[in-house]
């Protein structure tokens, strides 16, 4: 049940009572999980990525409550959301990103995902897993997210820093990892 504090801003009282109102909370550990896949895409890469439509909470805990304050997500792009990057339409320097990201290293936020959205995801996790490699597996979310993360930030290095001295061999490493990740997946 939502609750309304002394400025009518909603907020669930425990993650028990967001599960009462048929919510999933999912901890967020990274920017990166306000992004999905467009589609049914299994290459991992920005323009494959879209915003997550969905709501959030914080946790704001003081010594006289405990309380999980309900936001909307706004539609940011992987630039914005997760590299703060300038752009045209964008300064760099949004209050509410910076705040989001304190909450997020902080252990206090999560995405509040309806049982359709959870069914989505684990379609999503099975057709990236079979997409990137051969053989029987499980993607956890977890791994998923941790993969996604390496991915962008290798495309990222890649348009940033090419010609750079050891340029392939830090992509090589990078590249290494995340094949390492995804055959960590298949069960033995």
């Amino acid at each position: 049940m939502i609750h309304q504090d002394f400025n009518n801003f909603p907020y669930y009282e425990s993650l028990e009572e967001i599960k009462a109102d048929g919510l999933t909370p999912i901890a967020v550990k990274s920017p990166i999980q306000f992004m999905t896949l467009v589609g049914k895409r299994t290459t991992l890469l920005k323009e494959n990525l879209t915003p997550l439509e969905c709501d959030y909470v914080i946790l704001a805990k003081t010594a006289e409550y405990e309380r999980y304050y309900l936001r909307k997500t706004r539609g940011w792009t992987v630039d914005e959301i997760y590299f703060n990057r300038r752009t045209l339409t964008f300064s760099g320097d949004d209050e509410t990103i910076e705040g989001l990201h304190r909450y997020i290293y902080d252990d206090r936020t999560w995405l509040l995902y309806t049982p359709e959205m959870v069914e989505e995801t684990k379609k999503m996790l099975a057709r990236v897993l079979k997409g990137n490699i051969n053989g029987e597996g499980k993607l956890k979310y977890t791994t998923f997210i941790d993969i996604l993360e390496r991915s962008i930030r290798l495309e990222d290095y890649k348009d940033i820093q090419k010609g750079i001295t050891g340029f392939k061999t830090a992509c090589h490493l990078q590249e290494e990892a995340i094949r390492d990740l995804f055959k960590s997946c298949i069960k033995k």
